[in-house]
């Protein structure tokens, strides 16, 4: 399960990524508007309407191509967010399985940014 971490420690780590996503170049993971990406927003509304479901005991969270950039060399991404529940099916492969709606296009970072 997550952990937290101190908060020195994930200022560091989070520029060690984006240290090594803007050393990539062009390859590196883009925003819409072209500029490196260092993460997302996601809104209480889509997390509160994820976890108002009482079966879903936590979230999955999923790189994917953004759907604007489909079938484009573009290296731009979004995340996707659905609930997920125990899997309790009989010799399941997977310990948990999606449950209710998936939301996407989470605004990156930048321009919709923290202070970390």
């Amino acid at each position: 399960m997550a952990e937290k971490i101190d908060p020195a420690l994930a200022k560091s780590l989070i520029q060690e990524f984006r240290d090594q996503n803007k050393a990539s170049a062009e390859h590196g993971w883009k925003t819409p508007e072209g500029l490196h990406l260092n993460g997302f927003f996601i809104d209480r509304e889509c997390l509160e309407a994820i976890l108002s479901d009482k079966d879903n005991v936590g979230m999955h969270v999923h790189f994917a191509k953004h759907p604007d950039f489909t079938g484009k060399p573009d290296r731009v991404h979004t995340l996707t967010v659905t609930g997920t529940k125990p899997n309790t099916a009989p010799g399941a492969l997977t310990p948990y399985v999606t449950n209710g709606d998936i939301y996407d296009k989470l605004p990156p970072c930048p321009p919709d940014c923290s202070s970390l």
